[in-house]
């Protein structure tokens, strides 16, 4: 009677395919365990609040400015302020924009439910003290809502800021005339004809006498 030496090996086969899916099954519940604790622990991207774009963003209460920026050709040179200014109250929103030094601010105001873009308001600071690449400090402030003093990354005019290059004679604020000029004085005469005798006038020294014959 022969003996069949081969039913051992399969059945060694089968063990060490059943401890390999096993092992499988096993590796992929730790790696979706470790996943989900990794999820769990670390906070979701969409629950973050963070600025999509170049700018930055700030809440004044019911007024949102989104990606604040300013653009300028140097350090000292004036600065065109970008973004957008969201009113969401039931009133009229005035927004004002200065650098820290307490320079003359520049306004804006906003309808309800509207939203206005600053570059298209071509608000201007006189004199940005970052240069392209940097950041400096903007004081944004509402009359209702206090104000905030956030890092605004300054930009190049270049890409798609190009166009927006202000004039070196650009003010922190709508242009209005600083006094009436008036004239320094009023040219007079240094002396007004008077009528009646003069010094120098003529007079005859006798009047003419007639003889009778």
């Amino acid at each position: 009677m022969t003996r069949d030496d081969s039913i051992p090996t399969r059945a060694a086969a089968r063990a060490t395919s059943v401890s390999r899916s096993a092992l499988t099954l096993a590796a992929v519940a730790l790696t979706a365990t470790s996943l989900a604790a990794c999820n769990k622990l670390s906070p979701q991207q969409t629950d973050t609040s963070y600025a999509p774009s170049d700018g930055v963003e700030l809440s004044l209460d019911q007024v949102k400015v989104r990606n604040l920026l300013v653009v300028a050709e140097g350090e000292g040179k004036p600065g065109m302020l970008d973004g957008l200014v969201v009113n969401q109250g039931q009133q009229d929103a005035q927004v004002s924009f200065a650098l820290p030094d307490g320079g003359t601010p520049v306004t804006t105001t906003v309808k309800p439910g509207q939203a206005v873009t600053l570059s298209h308001e071509h608000l201007s600071l006189p004199k940005v003290p970052g240069k392209p690449g940097t950041m400096t400090n903007i004081v944004v402030s509402s009359p209702s809502a206090g104000q905030q003093s956030p890092l605004v990354p300054v930009l190049a005019p270049v890409g798609p800021y190009a166009t927006m290059t202000p004039t070196a004679g650009a003010t922190s604020g709508a242009a209005t005339p600083s006094g009436t000029a008036t004239p320094s004085g009023t040219a007079t005469s240094s002396a007004s004809p008077t009528t009646g005798s003069s010094s120098g006038s003529a007079t005859p020294s006798a009047s003419p006498t007639t003889t009778a014959g």
